[in-house]
């Protein structure tokens, strides 16, 4: 194939972003149970669905120029003195992710990451012509290596990607911790903290990037609409952070950015406590009868803040995900994070939890 002359050499190197085999028909099973990418196994809110009811009629018509009445919903939502101009909303957390790089990465710049963890810092680092650094978690707990992160800080770092809790492991850093490491970060670099798990935390110690964000610390908060509120195939996404960060980033700006029904089946989503208290008591309770079911199973796992188990397969994890599904269950391998030999599950119903350790029970079997 010729390359043009207008190829930027920094996108033809960056990786491309793993290939996802189609979804399987699931008319072929009596039941099946999607427990592979950290969804809501409780769907969304009723109250969201009507909300797209009412506004189906209008999508003829552009709405929602410039969000500007989404970020002031945002602000009310959250409270805690945040202003509508420290919010960006997005097509989900990925664009999120997106408009952070194009904002602030550049050709040469460092963006530092920790594997095994959610791929797209990766890819849209590489996009941007940033090089990515890699500072793995510590085995045997997934711990964040702090001091190796610091280490890895120089003049050409722009961005530190934590997500807490982490995705794929489940784990979480504490405040005491991540208190000392924020104020380590040198002033030239801003930490995109990803929580878009916050909502399943029960850890009494969790650290909430609003706090660093408040003190007006270099901190970008990165949550999404597609987990507790159950609208992933919506693709809503939203940050917020310090007052100059967030008007900077709503410089990278387009019209009508958001669709007419994803705003208003958001702004429902938000006044629906009710489905987020049903799903976080889901989450909860089926977490723990798992935890039983490894332990009597003599199964290692790995314990989690988000909505998600992440376990040591018992046989090669690529070949236990193409068991499970057989059965009309989807996991995830671990190997696409980067923690090999792992299977990564959806905590769900009672239903898809039941189903999928029977399932698990046969294989090892």
């Amino acid at each position: 194939m010729n390359k043009h002359p207008l190829f930027k050499k920094h996108i033809e190197q960056a990786k491309e972003f793993p290939m996802r085999k189609p979804l399987p028909q699931k008319d072929n099973w009596e039941h099946f149970y999607k427990m592979s990418s950290n969804e809501n196994l409780l769907g969304p809110s009723p109250k969201a669905i009507e909300a797209m009811r009412n506004a189906i009629g209008n999508v003829n018509e552009y709405d929602h120029y410039d969000n500007n009445e989404f970020h002031e919903v945002l602000a009310k939502h959250h409270g805690n003195g945040l202003k509508p101009q420290q919010f960006i909303t997005c097509n989900s957390g990925v664009e999120v992710i997106e408009t952070i790089c194009k904002g602030l990465v550049s050709v040469g710049s460092e963006c530092i990451i920790s594997m095994p963890t959610f791929t797209p810092y990766e890819n849209l680092s590489e996009l941007e012509g940033g090089k990515v650094i890699n500072i793995p978690l510590k085995l045997p707990d997934y711990a964040l290596d702090t001091e190796g992160i610091l280490s890895a800080i120089n003049e050409k770092t722009a961005l530190i990607f934590i997500t807490n809790p982490n995705n794929p492991t489940g784990t979480y850093v504490n405040k005491q911790i991540m208190d000392a490491f924020i104020a380590k970060i040198p002033d030239h670099v801003i930490v995109v903290y990803d929580e878009v798990y916050h909502h399943f935390v029960d850890a009494d110690d969790f650290p909430y990037a609003i706090d660093y964000i408040k003190e007006g610390k270099n901190v970008i908060a990165l949550h999404t609409f597609s987990k507790i509120y159950g609208l992933a195939g919506l693709r809503i996404g939203y940050a917020f952070s310090t007052p100059a960060i967030g008007e900077y980033l709503n410089k990278i700006f387009r019209p009508f950015r958001i669709g007419t029904l994803q705003v208003n089946a958001a702004f429902a989503a938000l006044k629906d406590t009710e489905h987020v208290k049903r799903s976080q008591e889901m989450v909860w309770e089926g977490k723990r009868w798992l935890y039983k079911k490894f332990e009597e199973a003599a199964i290692r796992y790995w314990p989690t803040q988000g909505n998600f188990i992440l376990f040591e397969s018992p046989i090669q994890d690529d070949e236990l995900a193409e068991e499970m599904l057989k059965g009309g269950v989807m996991v995830r391998p671990g190997k696409g994070f980067g923690a090999d030999n792992a299977i990564r599950v959806t905590i769900g119903t009672k239903a898809a939890n039941q189903r999928f350790w029977e399932l698990l029970k046969k294989i090892m079997n």
